[in-house]
C-alpha cells in the first residue's frame, strides 16, 4: 500500500515535469478579467449580486466549493480527512445562474487546513485523487459552465510545503488522468513570497487577512500598509504569473479579557443601550446578551474592521508598480452585495483596474 501511493506521487511528478513547464514561468497568460470569489456553502447570488457582476463586467468567479480537514473519528491517514462545508446549488437557483453568468469562466477552489495537509503526509496522491473526483463531480452534477481550472487554497508554511507542493504536482497528474483541460493554480499569502513557488500555472496573491486577528491591539488585520509592504520585496521576482485579490468585507471581532473570542457580523455598535464607543474601532459590552447562538456579556471588547477603500488604492499602486506592467487579472475577495453596496461604482472600478503603465 506504501509502495502504490509512493508510486502516485513519483508518476505525478513524473508527468508534470514533462508535460508542465511552463507551470512556474512569468509568461503563463490567461485572459484578464475583472474576478470575483464567492465564499459562502450556498450559491444563489441576488438581483444586486447578479447586477454586481454585470455592471463591472466581471469574467471570472472562484467558487468555494469545500474545505478539507480532520475528521478525528477516522483512522489516521489520507482517510481522516473529510471534506466539509460544502458548496450548495438550490434547485431555484440553477436555471438563474445558468441564464445570467452562461459565458462566466469558472475556478474551483479547495481550502485545505493545515491539520488536513499534516495528516495527509505520505498519502498525498490519495487526497490528490478524491480532491479531483470530489470537484469533478460536483461540477457535472450542478452543470457548472466553462471551468478553466482548479485552484487549492492552503496557507503552507516551511514544514508543509514539501507535502503541498507533492500534492499540487499529485492533483495536476490526477486532472490530466482524469481529461480534464484544467489549468492549475493556488493562492498565495505574503509570508509564501519569500519562499520557493508551488509547482502551478499561476498564484492568486491574497491581500488580505494580513494582519492577526487574534490581537486587539492589531490596527486592522484585514489589511494595512504596514503589514503588506514588507513582503513585497520578493514581488519583482517571484516566478509565477500571479492575479492579485484584495478584500472587500468586513467583520466584527470579539474578545475576552484581551483573547479572541469569535467573529461576529450585523452587531448595531451604534446602540448606545448595549455599546459604549471606546476608540475609533472599538466598542465596549454594556449588558449581556446573545446573539447567533453565541453568549457576549459585559465588558467583553467587540472591535471594528473594515476594507479600508483609500488602504487598498495605495496598496495596489505599491504592487502594481513592483508588477512592473507584468499582465494580470484583480480578483475582489467576495461577492456580498452587503459588503459591495459600501463601494461606490467608481471605487469598485478603480479596485479592478490593472495600471499597464509600470
Amino acid at each position: 500500500m506504501k509502495f502504490s501511493r509512493l508510486l502516485i506521487v513519483l508518476l505525478a511528478i513524473a508527468t508534470c515535469a514533462a508535460c508542465g513547464g511552463s507551470r512556474s514561468a512569468k509568461d503563463f497568460s490567461h485572459d484578464e478579467t475583472n474576478s470575483v470569489y464567492f465564499w459562502k456553502t450556498v450559491f444563489d447570488p441576488d438581483s444586486v449580486d447578479y447586477q454586481i457582476l454585470k455592471d463591472h463586467e466581471v469574467g471570472r468567479v472562484y467558487l468555494r466549493m469545500f474545505d478539507v480537514d480532520v475528521n478525528d473519528g477516522a483512522d489516521r491517514g489520507v482517510y481522516k480527512t473529510a471534506p466539509v462545508g460544502t458548496l450548495k446549488i438550490p434547485d431555484e437557483a440553477y436555471s438563474e445562474y445558468r441564464k445570467r453568468l452562461g459565458a462566466t469562466a469558472f475556478v474551483p477552489v479547495v481550502y485545505i487546513t493545515l491539520d488536513a495537509l499534516e495528516e495527509s503526509n505520505g498519502n498525498e496522491g490519495q487526497l490528490a485523487q478524491n480532491i479531483v473526483e470530489r470537484v469533478k463531480n460536483m461540477c457535472s452534477f450542478n452543470d457548472v459552465p466553462n471551468v478553466e481550472g482548479l485552484q487549492l487554497d492552503c496557507d503552507w508554511t516551511e514544514s508543509t510545503e514539501p507535502s503541498f507542493f507533492a500534492l499540487c504536482d499529485s492533483v495536476r497528474y490526477f486532472l490530466n488522468k482524469s481529461g480534464l483541460d484544467w489549468n492549475l493554480s493556488s493562492t498565495i499569502r505574503l509570508h509564501q513570497l519569500a519562499r520557493q513557488a508551488p509547482p502551478v500555472d499561476y498564484g492568486v496573491l491574497m491581500v488580505y487577512n494580513t494582519g492577526n486577528f487574534n490581537d486587539p491591539d492589531e490596527e486592522n488585520s484585514i489589511i494595512t500598509r504596514e503589514n503588506v509592504e514588507p513582503y513585497l520585496r520578493y514581488l519583482r521576482e517571484y516566478p509565477l504569473h500571479l492575479d492579485v485579490a484584495y478584500p472587500t468585507y468586513s467583520w466584527q471581532l470579539l474578545f475576552r479579557n484581551r483573547r479572541f473570542v469569535g467573529l461576529l457580523n450585523g452587531l448595531d455598535l451604534q446602540d448606545t443601550a448595549m455599546f459604549a464607543r471606546r476608540s475609533p474601532n472599538q466598542y465596549i459590552v454594556l449588558k449581556d446578551f446573545s446573539y447567533n447562538n453565541k453568549s457576549i456579556f459585559e465588558g467583553d471588547i467587540i472591535k471594528l474592521e473594515i476594507s479600508d477603500y483609500d488602504e487598498i488604492i495605495e496598496i495596489k499602486k505599491l504592487i502594481e508598480t513592483r508588477l512592473e506592467g507584468r499582465p494580470h487579472s484583480n480578483i475582489l475577495y467576495h461577492l456580498d452585495s452587503r459588503n459591495l453596496s459600501k463601494y461606490s461604482n467608481d471605487e469598485l472600478n478603480n479596485i479592478f483596474a490593472v495600471d499597464k503603465a509600470n
